[in-house]
């Protein structure tokens, strides 16, 4: 079997500018598979109608592609038969050719369009972030936790652990005062019964 020497995607093409149009659809292909929720009838049929109306495909990987979004849609029962809008197709490669200059300047912003099909993926992002976010507030309010009830210094009962230590002094030189007094007393009337006895 002899290979074409232009060949992508399963098909021969009479030339390469031709053939670099299927590879690049074929990635474009590829980016909205991953990109379109495809479970999802009626985001498939708004993804499928932009697609139509810009014309995005012009080679027979891309129209293979449209015709099994447009069964896949008709096999659908929330989707109207008669909604569904049938494939366009260019005639060949000389029609690319001879397009207007008009016509390709169309199609240029209508590339750039297929990239807003990306915001459909945000949803996955977005449900992280919050399980990501409910996690952190998780553990930031154990921490606090944790640092409120535990018997060390900190600044959350920096206030309680000083005032406790002042009280435990306060007691404490209160009972040195008292057994000093007793002291003071017990040295003052020996001195004083001394002196007596010495009379």
């Amino acid at each position: 079997m002899i290979k074409t020497p232009f060949e992508a995607g399963g098909f021969a093409f009479s030339s390469e500018k031709m053939m670099e149009k299927a590879v690049k659809e074929g990635e474009g292909i590829r980016y909205i598979k991953n990109s379109v929720d495809m479970s999802d009838p009626q985001m498939v049929f708004d993804v499928y109608c932009q697609m139509v109306s810009q014309r995005l495909f012009e080679t027979p990987p891309g129209y293979v592609y449209l015709y099994e979004l447009r069964e896949l849609l008709r096999a659908n029962p929330s989707i109207s038969n008669r909604d569904i809008p049938p494939i366009p197709v260019i005639a060949s490669e000389k029609a690319d050719v001879k397009r207007p200059a008009e016509a390709q300047r169309r199609q240029q912003p209508a590339q750039k369009k297929v990239k807003n099909v990306k915001n459909i993926d945000y949803k996955p992002w977005f449900k992280a972030s919050i399980s990501i976010s409910v996690i952190l507030l998780l553990i930031v309010i154990g921490m606090f936790a944790v640092t409120a009830t535990s018997g060390n210094i900190n600044i959350v009962n920096y206030e309680n652990a000083l005032i406790e230590k002042y009280e435990g002094w306060e007691t404490k030189l209160k009972e040195r005062e008292e057994k000093i007094r007793e002291r003071e007393k017990m040295f003052g009337q020996s001195e004083f019964s001394e002196g007596e006895a010495a009379d």
